[in-house]
C-alpha cells in the first residue's frame, strides 16, 4: 500500500488552477503544484502527449495494471493538487477524479497495520509511512502522515483568502489559467531541506561529515534565495506555442533591478554557447524570449512552437526504437 501511496503522490507532482474556494493552500506551505489534467487533455500539447503514450504498449500496460488492481484510471482524473512546508519526504496530495474510492478502500483495508480512522466526515487510512483520506467516490487525499492528511482534511483556517503564496501566484497576472502551476518559498524550502537529523546509529563522526557536506549547499541556498521572497513556474500554450513563465518576486527593488537585467541579457547569454551543442543551438533557434516587470516582482516568458516540439519527440522516439532495433 505505501508503494501506492507513493504512486498516487508521484502523479500529482508531474501533472489546476483552482480558485481559493476550492483548494484552500494552508499558509504554512512553502510550495505549491497544481495541474488542470482535464485542460492538459483538451490542449494540443496534451493531446499529442497521450496519442504518443497510446502508441506504447508498455504505458498501456502499466495504466491498465494500474486501474485494474488498485481502481486508479489516471485517465479519467480532472485535476490534482499538491503542497508542504518544503521539509524533505513532507508533502499532501489531493487527486480529484479517477479513483475508485472502494476499491481503494478494500485494498487498504486488506493490511494488517493499517489504522482505520475518520477525521470529520472523511474516512482514513493510515501506514507506516503514509495516510490515505476518502474524499468521494472517485477523489482522494494522500498525505506523509495524518497530521497533514489532518490539516488538508479539515484546514485551520477556514477563510476564504488564499495564502500570501498563492497570491503571489495569482498576482503574476495570468492571460489565462495555467495547465500546470509550481509556487515556493525558495529560501525556507532550500532550509528545510538541507536540515540534517540524527538518528540513533549515526555516529558523531558521521553526522559531522553529513553537516560538513551540507554547509556549502545550504550556503549558497542563503546567498542565492534570501535575494527573492518567492518563485512561480507556469506552463500553457497559445494555438502556436507552448508557453513556460518563470516569476521571481525580489526583496528589494535593487534586486528587482538585477534580475530584470539578467533575463533581458538571457538570450544573449546563450548565445556565447553556440556552436558548442548542436542541438542546444537548434533549440534556442525556436524559443522566443521576453521579461515583465511589476515592481518588486520580474518574470520572463519563453515560447516554443507546437511544431518544432512535436518534431523533437518523433526524432526521439525514432532514435529510441532504432537503438532497440540495434541492440537485438
Amino acid at each position: 500500500m505505501q508503494k501506492l501511496l507513493n504512486v498516487l503522490f508521484s502523479f500529482s507532482l508531474f501533472a489546476n488552477w483552482l480558485p481559493a474556494k476550492e483548494i484552500n493552500f494552508p499558509d504554512s506551505a512553502n510550495w505549491l503544484i497544481s495541474f488542470d489534467v482535464e485542460a492538459f487533455h483538451e490542449s494540443r500539447m496534451g493531446k499529442f502527449i497521450m496519442g504518443k503514450m497510446n502508441e506504447d504498449p508498455n504505458i498501456n500496460q502499466k495504466m491498465q495494471g494500474l486501474k485494474n488492481a488498485f481502481g486508479v484510471d489516471l485517465l479519467k482524473v480532472r485535476e490534482m493538487s499538491a503542497f508542504g512546508s518544503g521539509e524533505k519526504d513532507m508533502g499532501t496530495a489531493l487527486i480529484r477524479g479517477g479513483i475508485n474510492s472502494k476499491q481503494l478502500e478494500g485494498f487498504a483495508s486488506l493490511n494488517d497495520k493499517v489504522e482505520t480512522d475518520k477525521i470529520g466526515n472523511k474516512k482514513t487510512y493510515t501506514f507506516k509511512k503514509g495516510s490515505l483520506g476518502i474524499l468521494s467516490g472517485d477523489s482522494v487525499a494522500v498525505a506523509s502522515n495524518k497530521e497533514l492528511l489532518r490539516e488538508a482534511l479539515i484546514p485551520k483556517n477556514a477563510k476564504k483568502k488564499p495564502s500570501p503564496l498563492h497570491s503571489f501566484v495569482k498576482s503574476t497576472n495570468q492571460e489565462q489559467a495555467p495547465i500546470v502551476w509550481f509556487a515556493a518559498d525558495v529560501l525556507k524550502v532550500s532550509r528545510l531541506q538541507n536540515k540534517i537529523k540524527a538518528d540513533q546509529t549515526t555516529t558523531a563522526k558521521k553526522l559531522a561529515e553529513d553537516i560538513s557536506k551540507s554547509l556549502n549547499s545550504v550556503m549558497v541556498g542563503e546567498i542565492m534565495f534570501k535575494k527573492f521572497r518567492n518563485m512561480a513556474i507556469s506552463l500553457d500554450e497559445t494555438s502556436d506555442h507552448i508557453r513556460i513563465k518563470v516569476y521571481f518576486q525580489s526583496a528589494n527593488d535593487e534586486v528587482a533591478d538585477h534580475l530584470e537585467n539578467i533575463f533581458r541579457s538571457w538570450p544573449s547569454l546563450l548565445a556565447l554557447a553556440d556552436g558548442l551543442n548542436p542541438e542546444l543551438d537548434d533549440v534556442m533557434k525556436h524559443l522566443k524570449f521576453s521579461v515583465i516587470r511589476e515592481k518588486k516582482s520580474v518574470g520572463m516568458t519563453a515560447l516554443l512552437s507546437h511544431a518544432f516540439f512535436e518534431t523533437k519527440v518523433n526524432e526521439e522516439i525514432e532514435k529510441k526504437k532504432k537503438a532497440k532495433e540495434g541492440s537485438k
